[in-house]
Order: C-alpha cells, then sequence, then structure tokens
C-alpha cells in the first residue's frame, strides 16, 4: 500500500458490473455510506473518518468510478448517474452493509439517496451535506465552461481546468490546505485520458424539465418530502455552489430533519471542518438511538 498524507487507511477493492472499485472499510458497528463527489474521491473523508469509529461506526468510503483509486473508462458515455447509482448499490450489496446510514456531498448527494430511496428498508437515516436534490439552475459562465460538449471536455480533460478551479486558491476550501493534501486531491487524474468521469458530471446537472436525469433526481425530493426517517443536513456557510438556504428548505421540507450550518467552510466541508462533521453525526446517531 503507498503512504499517503493523513490517509492510514487499508485499501480494499471489489469488482462490481466489470469496474474495479476502492473502497475504505474501517471499523466496526452501524454502518455508514460515505459517498464524495466531484472532483474528489475517498480521501475526502480522511478526518471524519477516525472520530466515527472510534465512536462505534463502521465507514465505507468508495472511490466513485473515475475517481480516486477506482477504474477510470476513458470514454464519458461510461458515465451516467444511473451508473454510478448502479455501482454504488452492487458495492452495498457485495459488502451486505445492512442497516445503512446514508452520508452524501456533491454528487455524492444524488448517488447515495437515489440508492437510499430505491432500498428504503436498509436505510437506517440520512444525512445531506452540500448538494442538489432537485432540477438546479446554474451560473452562466458554468453552463459555457463546462456543458457544452466537446468545448467543455477540452477544458476539463486537456486544459484540466475543472480540477484547478477546485484545488486552486480558496475558490472551495475555506480553510488551510497543506500543500501535501492538495497533492493527494490532484493524485488520481495525472492525465487527460483519466479526466472522463471529471468532464462528464457537469453535464449531469438537470437545469430543465427535459433534461435526461430530471425525473431522476426530482423523484429524490418528492421521496423526501413523505420518507419518515432520521434526517440530517448540515450546509456549509461559505459554499458558492449550494447555499445555506437550500440546507434549510431540505430540512424543513422531509418529516423528520434538522438542520445545522458548519461555519467558516467552504464547497468541501469535509475537508475544512470534517471533526466537527464526526462529532455532530454521532450526536445525531445516538440520539436518534434513544428515541427508536
Amino acid at each position: 500500500m503507498t503512504e499517503r498524507f493523513e490517509y492510514p487507511f487499508k485499501e480494499n477493492y471489489a469488482e462490481v458490473d466489470g469496474i474495479r472499485l476502492h473502497y475504505v472499510d474501517e471499523g466496526t458497528g452501524p454502518p455508514i455510506l460515505m459517498v464524495h463527489g466531484q472532483p474528489t474521491w475517498s480521501y475526502l473523508y480522511r478526518k471524519m473518518i477516525p472520530p466515527l469509529v472510534a465512536a462505534g461506526y463502521r465507514c465505507v468510503a468508495p472511490d466513485l468510478m473515475g475517481f480516486g483509486l477506482s477504474d477510470k473508462p476513458t470514454e464519458e458515455s461510461a458515465y451516467t448517474l444511473r451508473r454510478h447509482v448502479e455501482l454504488i448499490t452492487g458495492l452495498v450489496e457485495k459488502l451486505n452493509l445492512q442497516g445503512v446510514t446514508i452520508l452524501g456531498q456533491d454528487w455524492g448527494g444524488p448517488i447515495s439517496l437515489r440508492y437510499a430511496i430505491d432500498h428504503q428498508s436498509n436505510v437506517r437515516s440520512l444525512v445531506i451535506l452540500n448538494t442538489l436534490v432537485k432540477i438546479t439552475p446554474i451560473p452562466l459562465f458554468f453552463s459555457l465552461m463546462f456543458r457544452s460538449g466537446g468545448f467543455s471536455s477540452f477544458l476539463s480533460r486537456r486544459l484540466d481546468l475543472f480540477r484547478k478551479m477546485a484545488f486552486g486558491g480558496k475558490l472551495m476550501f475555506k480553510r488551510p490546505l497543506d500543500p501535501r493534501a492538495k497533492e493527494q486531491y490532484k493524485m488520481p487524474h495525472q492525465k487527460a485520458a483519466s479526466r472522463a468521469g471529471i468532464a462528464a458530471f457537469p453535464k449531469m446537472i438537470p437545469t430543465n424539465a427535459d433534461h435526461p436525469n430530471a425525473t431522476y433526481i426530482t423523484d429524490i425530493e418528492d421521496t423526501l418530502r413523505v420518507w419518515d426517517l432520521p434526517v440530517l443536513v448540515m450546509f456549509s456557510d461559505k459554499d458558492l455552489a449550494f447555499k445555506v438556504e437550500e440546507g434549510q428548505r431540505i430540512a424543513a421540507m422531509v418529516p423528520n430533519g434538522r438542520f445545522q450550518v458548519i461555519e467558516n467552510a467552504g464547497h468541501y466541508l469535509q475537508e475544512d471542518a470534517g471533526p466537527e462533521l464526526a462529532e455532530r453525526m454521532v450526536r445525531f446517531l445516538r440520539d436518534e438511538a434513544k428515541i427508536s
């Protein structure tokens, strides 16, 4: 195993429907499925895993297809939202995870939540971090740069512009990021051929009812409105993409939701405030366990 900065976890691999997925699997007890988004990998959860394990939980953090240490098909057509959900579903089944708490952020939100609503009997609770659960308008500059066919692919793959924006400066992080951590975030996609998954994700955002993912995403919100299970929503206060008001709306929308704001944190709040998120999760899960 390659030694990585602040990432002492064993490397685990499972083949799911022809794709080799890497995942972290630490601890024992009730399982927590931790799904990352764009363009990160399970490294994003490294600050949350140890305190959750210490509190008695089993943390399973996969790398999505195309990210981290998982396989990276080179054709963008290999990447669809449903395909990501199918692969995560297959991994949950291979690991025989029962009574799962679902945790997702960014694209990890819709992916993990689609698993949840399709397998409600296997879900114990939801933890929702900065993400989307409905048709979402996006800034014009983002649409022009990353959603327009071959040009957006050129920017994401050849010029590596999406990752440069994500990991450069303080655009997505609001607390100091160790240069060694930045190198780990950048590690999985050194060549243009490995960035197909990065180029594909922006095109999956449903901005209108005609988008192929519109119903697939809208079904998440429709189900959450009537699904009475414990839901903790935590949004950061300095995310350029997902605002605190959206997190409050989601928590108020669900029958059994609570909202907490994470202060002085950006889009990647797991990096900025990982231990704080874990502490709040532990309190939430223990409170719900007492009630049930």
